[in-house]
C-alpha cells in the first residue's frame, strides 16, 4: 500500500501545459475620453479631453491556435466550425486571463462600473465617478461625499476590518512605458502550449459621453441579469458578473470603442518574451 501511495505521487501526466507570463500594452489614445465639465451642482457645462488609465476597461486574453484576419474588421481569433450562421464560430482557447476583472464596489450603483487594478483608494473612485458626471450615491440616492462613510458602507457589506480585504481597490494595474503608452504584466496559467500559438486579447472600453452621463462607466462584458443578489432588510444589492465565453466569442462582446490585439503575438518557444499590443481601435465598420 505504501509503494502505491507513492508511485502515485510521482505520477507524471505529461501534458503541455505552462504559466505563461507577458505584457499587455495598451496606447496612450485607449486612455483618453472626452469628459463633462460640470458645474457646482453637477449640470454638464462642456466638455473636455483627459488621458487616465482609470479609462482602461477589463482586458481579456487568451492563447488560440491561429488569427482571422478577414472575418471581422479587426484580427481575430480562428474560429472553429460555424454551425449557426447568426453566431460566430468558437475560438476554443487553450487557455486565458484577464488584466482587471469586475467587482462589487459596495454600492448597488456601482455594479458592472468597478474593474479591479484601476482604483487606488475610496477618494480615486468617488472623484472619477464624479467628473464622468457619475457621483457615487447610496442606496436612497443621497451622494456619497467622502472615502469614510464609503469604506464604512465596505466594511459592513463585506463583514470585514480592513481595506486590504477589499480587492477594488489598491495597487494600480498599469504603467507608463517610455512611448507614453500604458504596460501591464499578465499571467496566463495552466496554459496549453502549441508552438506558434497566438495569443491575444480585448479591451472592453466603458462608455463615457461629455453630454448624455446616464450611460456613462457602462461595459459590455458585465450583466446585472442573473447576478447574485444580496437582500439586507428593505433592500435588495444586485452585484452583476462578467458576462461568460467572452474569449470563446469574443465578437460578441466587442463593440465600437473597444481595443483589440495586433495580431501579431506568436509563441516560437516555452520561453518566448510575450507582448500584446492591444493597438486596433474597433470603429464598428
Amino acid at each position: 500500500m505504501l509503494f502505491l501511495l507513492s508511485t502515485l505521487g510521482c505520477f507524471q501526466e505529461n501534458l503541455p501545459e505552462l504559466d505563461f507570463v507577458g505584457t499587455v500594452v495598451v496606447p496612450k489614445a485607449a486612455a483618453t475620453r472626452t469628459i463633462p465639465t460640470l458645474d457646482e451642482t453637477g449640470a454638464v457645462t462642456g466638455s473636455e479631453e483627459l488621458t487616465d488609465p482609470r479609462f482602461i476597461g477589463a482586458i481579456f486574453l487568451g492563447a488560440y491556435a491561429g488569427i482571422d484576419n478577414t472575418s471581422f474588421a479587426y484580427p481575430h481569433p480562428s474560429m472553429g466550425p460555424i454551425l449557426d450562421p447568426a453566431t460566430p464560430g468558437n475560438a476554443f482557447p487553450y487557455g486565458g486571463t484577464s488584466v482587471g476583472r469586475f467587482d462589487f464596489a459596495c454600492y448597488d450603483m456601482l455594479a458592472c462600473k468597478i474593474v479591479t487594478g484601476r482604483f487606488s483608494d475610496y477618494d480615486d473612485v468617488l472623484e472619477y465617478f464624479r467628473i464622468i458626471g457619475q457621483p457615487v450615491t447610496d442606496f436612497d440616492g443621497n451622494q456619497i461625499a467622502d472615502a469614510s462613510t464609503f469604506q464604512q458602507q465596505c466594511f459592513y457589506y463585506y463583514h470585514v476590518t480592513s481595506d486590504v480585504e477589499l480587492s477594488f481597490i489598491g495597487d494600480a494595474d498599469f504603467t507608463v512605458n517610455s512611448d507614453g503608452d500604458f504596460e501591464a504584466e499578465f499571467n496566463m496559467p495552466h496554459t496549453t502550449y502549441y508552438e506558434g500559438m497566438a495569443i491575444w486579447g480585448f479591451m472592453d472600453a466603458p462608455t463615457i459621453s461629455a453630454t448624455s452621463t446616464a450611460t456613462n462607466q457602462t461595459f459590455t462584458t458585465c450583466q446585472t441579469t442573473g447576478s447574485r443578489e444580496v437582500p439586507d432588510y428593505n433592500d435588495t444589492t444586485t452585484e452583476g458578473e462578467q458576462v461568460t465565453e467572452a474569449l470563446n466569442f469574443p465578437s460578441q462582446s466587442i463593440t465600437t470603442g473597444d481595443w483589440v490585439g495586433d495580431g501579431t503575438t506568436f509563441v516560437g518557444s516555452v520561453d518566448a518574451e510575450i507582448t500584446v499590443n492591444l493597438s486596433v481601435e474597433y470603429s464598428g465598420d
